[in-house]
């Protein structure tokens, strides 16, 4: 039971615990109230503490003003009254009715600890610490009184007279590590270095061989901008146990800051090389590194370290799934394809419902060209974590880029069942209508990509495809610009966009500006050849049939499947 109601509910009766009086005894009751009112005092206040166990307060509030009205000098009642009112925020009842309970008994503490507790959270300090050493001057020897006020001394910046009370504490609790560790910080934050050495190597000499105590101590010192005893302290630690992770990468964190790539290499190499240690002990220390390298992904040396380190911790641990999802992340993050895709390999292998690397291996697939790979990749990957949108999206994406249109249909209509967040949405509809414009199913294609924009209205390729493809069919040829320059807009100097916004105008019949947004596809040294083949088809509108046909032969030297071509240049 709390030390706020003081009651303890046993076999059907209320024993106060705490209260140094009766609970129902009154400075002089039989002046003040009947017999039977002190009865139905004494009713409506036990009923009024059960409401309360049950943290109904407003009803216990009111049958405890019902009893106040009989019971006005009964200090355990203001108490409960003050401690309900806190409980619903009213500090400013709680407050009255707290002093009201402290007025009547003096000394005792609970009531005394709960108003400063009320003043503390209206924000009243000097009233807080009032009540606290108040207590002190009843009860000099509680401990648990004067730890409280030497934290609120901390908590207000009077550092020096929190410091005051915890050298008062270790008198009456004897020497304690948390105690020292909190005058240390005080002293640290006064910048009164000479106290905070004094009290770093008490703090040593309490437990000089605990890791946390020697980790906090080094830290300490790395606050106070000493490096090279926050080195020689977790040396020592290491001392203590050579394979903590978390001192070896407190360490290796220090040997980071000044750039000792090296020495950093060789520590956690040696780490993810020991048998001993676990595997999971390893995944941290190779994480933090991994941490450093992104950070500094510039750093050759670093690069080379998180390199050996990664492939020592594989070597290690051939048969532990996260150490190969780990490098795959690395190799990933320095577009090492190959070696990400090998790393994945084994990461589905040995973690099969592990769904990030499933989806990280096919969109790297499909970032490779790997089409077919990754068709049966999209196989496995959706035995093993079914119903997966990213899954489902990346396995019709390959089957749409090798053209399987029907197949990439399936698979994107599923995907697109699938709950999932606008952005992945947004793109699935547009691959949808992609595959649907392959099978020139355009009214399914045209409905779907409507879908994709009512999601995302910016999504630059959706607007371009949608675009291209009613220019092709000649169809809302107005919507198509608006569409094409819109997308232009939002990804500027794309040459695939820009090629769009020409064919729109092309079919348009506005030959120079087509010719002008072509050129600039051109211009961005990416074009392919169907924007070179668009290039000969304009000027040849234009009538300037010799520019077209060499446009139409660069076409064909680049892409010679585009056997249409050949037509085109033997006229």
């Amino acid at each position: 039971m709390t030390n706020r109601l003081h009651i303890l509910i046993l076999s059907g009766a209320f024993i106060l615990t705490a209260l140094p009086t009766s609970l129902f005894a009154q400075n002089n009751p039989e002046k003040s109230v009947s017999e039977r009112d002190l009865i139905n005092g004494e009713t409506a206040y036990i009923e009024g503490l059960q409401e309360f166990e049950s943290a109904n307060y407003e009803r216990a509030l009111d049958l405890f003003s019902e009893a106040y009205v009989k019971l006005p000098e009964n200090a355990g009642l203001n108490y409960a009254m003050a401690d309900a009112y806190r409980q619903i925020g009213d500090l400013a009842n709680a407050s009255f009715y707290g002093k009201e309970a402290v007025k009547l008994e003096p000394e005792n503490k609970w009531y005394r600890l709960m108003l400063a507790g009320i003043y503390r959270e209206a924000g009243k300090n000097e009233a807080t610490i009032g009540e606290l050493e108040k207590i002190l001057e009843y009860h000099p020897e509680a401990t648990e009184v004067l730890a409280e006020l030497a934290d609120t001394y901390a908590s207000y910046g009077m550092l020096m007279e929190s410091n005051r009370a915890y050298s008062r504490l270790l008198k009456l609790t004897g020497e304690n590590l948390n105690i020292h560790l909190q005058k240390l910080r005080n002293f640290n934050k006064l910048g009164i270095r000479d106290s905070v050495i004094t009290e770093l190597q008490k703090i040593r000499e309490l437990d000089p061989d605990n890791l946390s105590t020697l980790q906090t101590l080094s830290n300490i010192y790395l606050e106070m901008e000493q490096p090279n005893e926050a080195k020689s302290i977790l040396e020592s630690a290491l001392e203590q146990n050579k394979r903590d992770p978390k001192t070896l990468i407190m360490l290796a964190d220090l040997y980071a800051k000044e750039a000792k790539w090296d020495s950093v290499g060789t520590m956690l190499g040696n780490v993810v090389s020991d048998p001993i240690i676990p595997a999971d002990a390893k995944l941290t220390v190779a994480q933090y590194l991994f941490s450093q390298f992104q950070q500094h992904d510039d750093n050759t040396d670093l690069k080379e370290a998180t390199s050996s380190v990664l492939e020592t911790f594989i070597a290690n641990e051939p048969d532990y799934g996260q150490a190969h999802a780990l490098a795959a992340d690395y190799y990933n993050n320095i577009n090492e394809n190959e070696k990400a895709l090998t790393a994945l390999a084994r990461t589905n292998e040995l973690m099969p419902s592990n769904d990030g690397a499933w989806i990280q291996r096919m969109q790297l697939l499909l970032t490779e060209g790997k089409y077919k790979e990754a068709i049966n990749i999209g196989k496995q990957a959706e035995e093993n974590v079914p119903q997966d949108p990213f899954v489902m999206y990346f396995w019709g994406s390959a089957y749409l880029a090798e053209s399987q249109n029907a197949e990439a249909v399936e698979k994107l209509e599923e995907a697109s069942r699938l709950p999932a967040r606008r952005q992945l949405k947004s793109a699935i509809y547009n691959a949808l209508g992609d595959a649907h414009a392959g099978l020139e199913q355009w009214e399914e294609a045209f409905n779907t990509y409507d879908e994709a924009l009512k999601i995302n209205p910016d999504n630059d390729l959706v607007l371009n495809n949608y675009a291209y493809f009613l220019s092709l069919q000649e169809k809302d040829l107005d919507k198509a610009q608006e569409m094409a320059l819109k997308a232009n807009r939002l990804s500027p100097n794309n040459p695939s966009y820009l090629d769009t916004v020409g064919w729109v105008y092309y079919q348009k019949g506005e030959y120079e500006k087509a010719e002008e947004f072509i050129r600039a596809s051109l211009e961005t040294g990416e074009a392919s050849a169907e924007v070179m083949e668009h290039m000969g088809d304009v000027l040849d509108k234009l009538g300037r049939s010799n520019e077209a046909m060499e446009w139409w032969k660069k076409a064909y030297d680049k892409d010679s499947t585009r056997t249409h071509l050949k037509d085109k240049i033997s006229r």
